[in-house]
């Protein structure tokens, strides 16, 4: 079983990714043919997980405007709510626990500059 802080981690995490696809997602200076490239600089490695990187290949091979981002990006906020609904809190707790400069660091990773 996880504790508490193991699961408000991985909310954290799930919001961060949610974050960091939506802002790739925003970026129209990025094609879907290059999002594994970008997410390659991604703190979180996104490129390194398997789902991810899938999920998008599939998405070019399919010929997807959105690369797969617009089906990964609501899955992980999703998850993100499933684990506040665990630890009995809300979205907004965690995005409080969220430093800016970590916010500003993964906005950059995928070249958009956040409005915080």
């Amino acid at each position: 079983m996880l504790s508490e802080d193991q699961i408000r981690d991985r909310a954290k995490y799930c919001y961060l990714v949610f974050l960091q696809l939506s802002w790739l997602h925003s970026n129209d200076d990025i094609p879907p043919e290059q999002y594994i490239r970008q997410l390659g600089e991604s703190s979180l490695q996104l490129a390194s997980d398997d789902f991810i990187r899938m999920t998008i290949e599939e998405a070019l091979m399919e010929n997807m405007p959105d690369g797969g981002l617009l089906s990964l990006m609501p899955l992980f906020e999703g998850f993100a709510h499933a684990f506040c609904e665990v630890l009995e809190t809300t979205i907004d707790e965690i995005k409080n626990d969220i430093s800016n400069e970590l916010l500003i660091k993964l906005a950059e990773e995928v070249g958009v500059k956040p409005d915080i």
